[in-house]
């Protein structure tokens, strides 16, 4: 018999309770025959209109370390990889499983993901690790141009550091002096060059072991204008800036061996996290506020 599923919403890498990403996170009973109904994941994504909706199913909910699949959609798409959603999921399962320090994730596209708990209380502070791009590097002449020309007409900006591509979109730095806060950025000009991430980043000064960075993400093309506050684009970002290669300079301005970033998204609702490079991967730390919980009732 088809049951109500439960919900959560919860508003990831949130400073404060009402800023950050918000997600909803959808629970599937074992074996339940909607978990492998790509029409009912795009329905719901649809109806809570948010920037992504997570979806857990259960692999083995009783081991020390909980297992649980989980797959991304947007109000229009389904995506290889959303941070925020993860940090999302990771929220709800440490509160649904509160002896468990550590949660496993298997993915379509992406592997095994894992999540830290390490704080908890009316937010829960959570640690994620995401892969890096596998594609990200410096731009070709022609690609520097096509950003170069995108940033200009879509927000009038014309002062670039430099340009990296990746598998997602492109890295655009600019320098500190730009207000990118302040930027109105008019996302349709970022179409068709730019469907999916367009970055703007920039470093902005240092923090204690680190770096401090700013930065404004946009995806027109996956319905999803400006984004709050965006875990896989910090993953790129972790690789641009602490990885080997394109970002190295930048960071070494900032702070001579920064091992960490203190990253800020500059969006309306704001966002915040710290990002470190451990392991090959991009270890991404922030807190999770859940907001609301529900059942989803049975419809026809």
């Amino acid at each position: 018999m088809t049951t109500p599923l439960p919900f959560y919403t919860v508003n990831a890498f949130a400073p404060t309770p009402r800023a950050g990403n918000q997600a909803a996170v959808v629970i599937f009973p074992a074996g339940d025959p909607r978990a492998v109904d790509d029409e009912y994941y795009r329905a719901l994504s649809a109806d809570f209109n948010l920037a992504e909706t997570a979806f857990l199913v259960p692999k083995d909910t009783e081991a020390k370390v909980p297992r649980y699949g989980l797959r991304w959609f947007t109000p229009e798409v389904e995506v290889p990889l959303c941070g925020h959603a993860t940090l999302a999921a990771a929220t709800v399962l440490f509160h649904l499983h509160p002896n468990a320090d550590e949660v496993k994730f298997e993915t379509r596209w992406r592997g095994s993901l894992t999540a830290r708990a390490l704080e908890r209380g009316k937010a829960t502070r959570v640690a994620i690790s995401l892969p890096l791009p596998t594609e990200l590097g410096p731009a070709t002449e022609s690609q520097k141009a096509d950003a170069r020309a995108a940033l200009k007409s879509s927000s009038g900006v014309e002062e670039v550091v430099r340009v990296a591509h990746f598998e997602f979109g492109a890295i655009v730095e600019v320098p500190s002096s730009v207000d990118i806060e302040a930027l109105e950025v008019d996302t349709a000009k970022l179409l068709p060059a730019y469907p999916e991430l367009f970055i703007i980043t920039q470093v902005s000064g240092s923090s204690g072991s680190g770096a401090v960075i700013n930065s404004r993400v946009f995806a027109p093309g996956l319905g999803i204008p400006e984004d709050p506050v965006t875990g896989a684009a910090h993953a790129a970002l972790t690789a641009y800036y602490l990885g080997d290669g394109t970002g190295k300079p930048s960071i070494k301005a900032a702070k001579e061996g920064a091992t960490e970033l203190d990253a800020r998204q500059l969006s309306k609702r704001g966002g915040a996290m710290t990002c470190e490079l451990v392991d090959g991967r991009a270890q991404l730390t922030g807190l999770g506020w859940r907001t609301a919980k529900g059942e989803l009732e049975v419809l026809p």
